[in-house]
C-alpha cells in the first residue's frame, strides 16, 4: 500500500460534530492459554501449510483488526531456512459448525516469520472487516519438510476440535474444503489448540488504543495508520489506501458508536 499522506486538519475538516457514543471495549479472540509446548509441520514434503482456530463473534468483538501468532522454526534438521512470509486471513464460517471446508475468505495481510519464544505473539493489522456467527482465523506460509512452523498448545484437548491444520501444493484459502490434507486437530495424533489469536473491536472508528468515547485520539490514530500504510486504515478491504478509506472511516466515526 501506498497512500497519500493525510493531515490532521484536513480529516478534521471533513468531519460532522455530533455527539459521540461510549463504544465497548475490546475483545481478544483465543483458545490457548498462552504456553505452547510443541510444534508441527510438514516431515516428509515441502508444503504450502495453512493452521487456524474456529471462533465465535461477540458483540464487543465483532470488527476484527489484528492477527496475533506465536512460531515455532522455519528451518529444518539440517539448518536449512524456509521461506519467511506469512499470510493472515480471516474467513467466515457460513454453517456456524466449526468446519472450515465452506469458509468463505473475508480478508487477508501480509507478514513475516520472527524467531520468538514460546509464549510470544506477533501482531499483525487485516484490513478491518465485520464478523457475526462463527469465524476462522488462520495463517499461511509455504513450509520446508522438517520444519516446524506452527505452535500448539496441549493444555485443553477439547479445544481442539476448533483447530484445523492444511497441507496443499500452493495456497487455498480460498477453498480450503479442497485442500490435499485437511487435519482436525482434536481428532489427530497431536491434540490441541493452534497459538492463533484476533484482537477486535465493537466499533469501526474507535481506532485510539484505548477504547472509549470517539474524539480527537480516534482521529489521530487513524491517521497514523493511514500515513503508516498499515493494512488497519484499509477500511474498504480492497488492499488500496485511497480518499475512499478515509470517507469511510468518516461514516463510521460520525455514525457513532453501538
Amino acid at each position: 500500500m501506498h497512500p497519500a499522506r493525510m493531515t490532521l486538519p484536513a480529516l478534521a475538516a471533513l468531519l460532522t460534530l455530533a455527539p459521540r457514543a461510549i463504544a465497548q471495549p475490546g475483545h481478544e479472540y483465543t483458545l490457548d492459554d498462552g504456553t505452547g509446548n510443541f510444534t508441527i509441520g510438514p516431515s516428509q514434503f515441502d508444503a504450502n501449510m495453512t493452521w487456524l482456530n474456529a471462533f465465535t463473534a461477540v458483540p464487543e468483538g465483532q470488527i476484527m483488526t489484528h492477527v496475533r501468532v506465536s512460531f515455532g522454526d522455519i528451518a529444518d534438521n539440517d539448518g536449512n531456512v524456509g521461506p519467511d512470509q506469512i499470510t493472515v486471513a480471516i474467513l467466515s464460517d457460513p454453517n456456524n459448525d466449526a468446519d472450515p471446508a465452506d469458509a468463505v475468505l473475508l480478508t487477508t495481510a501480509s507478514g513475516q516469520w520472527v524467531d520468538l519464544a514460546s509464549n510470544e505473539f506477533i501482531e499483525i493489522p487485516v484490513p478491518p472487516v465485520m464478523v457475526s456467527g462463527g469465524f476462522f482465523v488462520a495463517v499461511e506460509m509455504d513450509v520446508i519438510q522438517r520444519a516446524n512452523p506452527a505452535r500448539m498448545d496441549p493444555q485443553d484437548p477439547t479445544l481442539g476440535m476448533n483447530s484445523w491444520l492444511f497441507y496443499n501444493p500452493e495456497s487455498r484459502l480460498h477453498d480450503l474444503g479442497g485442500s490435499k490434507f485437511i487435519l482436525r486437530m482434536g481428532e489427530s495424533p497431536f491434540v490441541g489448540a493452534w497459538m492463533v489469536r484476533a484482537t477486535a473491536r465493537a466499533c469501526l472508528a474507535d481506532t485510539a488504543p484505548e477504547p472509549g468515547v470517539l474524539d480527537v485520539f480516534d482521529l489521530f490514530a487513524y491517521l497514523e495508520l493511514f500515513n503508516a500504510g498499515s493494512a488497519g486504515a484499509d477500511i474498504t478491504s480492497d488492499g488500496v489506501l485511497d480518499i475512499f478509506d478515509v470517507f469511510g472511516f468518516l461514516d463510521a466515526f460520525n455514525a457513532g458508536c453501538p
